[in-house]
């Protein structure tokens, strides 16, 4: 394949992983409002979960073609850029303030895990048995969040809603098809580039496939970040990060053991902890994260990618 055509097939994928992304998230936000979920719960679970539906896809895509490197190299790459690169770039454009509640329940838990995917990677690899592990950590997350959320739920709502159920699951539906297409052209392409250009798997699915693959965050963080609605930055940016661990590489190494390449942990693993970490660092200090501490998660993603193609 020339690298014209890679380059090409690239670009359509990330083109589809935005527009099904969006579609996704809309539709499936339009479902939770129809249930009466509440907003911070919709940050954690909806909105986490439809805009990393590009990370899991290409992970699992990758992960079954045998390029088990790039799906390490996108979770690490895209949990990285949800905290350097789309949390700073929000906060930069508002502070984000974020509720006791999080710091209290969801954040140590986002901690934790990091830590548990650091350790269980010392092995150098990451079998059946912790992918089974994560996606049951997956699925006790959703039950306590769910039951968290209990008690932050909105007013009943009055009238009909705005959009009918038919809609909205369509909304849902295409938009996933969708991104089951972006993520396969996006992989296919990507995988050329990185032979034509003599680049590893791990760096294509640390910095290409990692940061389209996180576009639809950075749309998200965006819309909320001007409409202040904190919670909804925070919440999204916390539950992909543990989608993305949980998730994707629970799916992936279930499906095929993850080599995990000892080079990590020299800096790739070790800045997700520093990143996760500083995260945590500025939301308690202060309950918020202003644009000086924005600007710093911005400079740190920026050298993060500097020492990537040193």
């Amino acid at each position: 394949m020339s690298s014209t055509t890679a380059s090409a097939l690239s670009i359509a994928g990330l083109l589809l992983l935005a527009f099904g992304a969006d579609w996704l998230v809309r539709g499936s936000s339009r479902l939770a409002t129809y249930f009466g979920v509440s907003p911070l719960l919709v940050g954690l679970t909806v909105v986490a979960y439809g805009t990393s539906s590009p990370e899991i896809v290409a992970s699992v895509i990758a992960a079954l073609s045998g390029h088990a490197e790039m799906t390490v190299g996108n979770v690490l790459g895209s949990n990285i850029a949800n905290v350097g690169l789309i949390l700073g770039c929000a906060a930069i454009m508002a502070p984000l303030k974020v509720a006791a509640s999080v710091l209290k329940r969801e954040l140590p838990l986002l901690l934790g895990v990091t830590g548990l995917l650091f350790v269980c990677a010392l092995r150098l690899e990451l079998g059946r048995g912790v992918g089974l592990s994560f996606l049951a950590l997956l699925v006790f997350f959703n039950y306590l969040s769910i039951r968290w959320a209990r008690g932050d739920a909105p007013p009943a709502r009055e009238g009909p809603p705005a959009h009918s159920l038919a809609s909205s699951s369509a909304f849902t539906v295409f938009g996933l098809i969708l991104l089951l297409g972006g993520a396969q052209l996006l992989v296919t392409g990507a995988v050329s580039l990185a032979r034509s250009m003599g680049l590893s798997d791990f760096i294509i699915g640390a910095t290409l496939v990692a940061v389209g693959t996180s576009t639809p965050e950075l749309a998200t963080a965006f819309v909320a970040g001007l409409r202040g609605e904190a919670d909804l930055v925070v919440g999204a940016i916390i539950g992909s990060n543990m989608f993305n661990i949980l998730g994707a590489i629970g799916v992936s190494a279930t499906l095929r053991t993850l080599p995990i390449d000892e080079k990590l942990f020299r800096f790739e693993l070790p800045a997700l902890v520093g990143f996760t970490v500083l995260m945590a660092v500025f939301l308690y200090t202060g309950r918020r994260i202003v644009r000086w501490e924005g600007i710093v998660l911005l400079c740190g993603y920026g050298v993060f990618m500097g020492f990537l193609f040193r």
